[in-house]
């Protein structure tokens, strides 16, 4: 009887241990299932993330070529404009200079002395 009592608990306990075994088999398969889709969508993210920087580094090299365009062509209309203002002011003077000696020319043929001149 002893027998039969020590061997139906040591049936009960290696059945448990199965079951234990089996139950910790299936958590830990689960488990690695679900780190592995983590991994595989964390290297999908770097993937992705890879081809943003590729993308972001080729706007950046695009945008930094068009900024220095860009300088080159507000260099170019600074002294374009200057230039322009220079020359704007000269003909303004020159303007103003043949004003004056228009107004000079009307005064000297009004004048009473050129009135004379022209009668005679």
């Amino acid at each position: 009887e002893t027998m039969s009592k020590d061997l139906a608990e040591a049936t009960a306990a290696e059945e448990a241990a199965i079951k234990s075994y089996t139950e910790l088999m299936d958590a830990k398969k689960k488990e690695v299932e679900a780190l592995t889709q983590a991994v595989e969508s964390k290297t999908k993210l770097i993937g992705e993330l890879g081809v943003e920087i590729v993308q972001m580094k080729e706007d950046m090299d695009d945008t930094a070529a068009a900024l220095m365009a860009d300088q080159k062509f507000l260099k170019e209309l600074e002294t374009s404009c200057a230039t322009k203002t220079a020359e704007w002011e000269e003909r303004s003077k020159t303007r103003a200079e043949e004003l004056v000696a228009l107004a000079d020319t009307i005064k000297v043929l009004n004048d009473d002395d050129a009135l004379e001149l022209f009668k005679s």
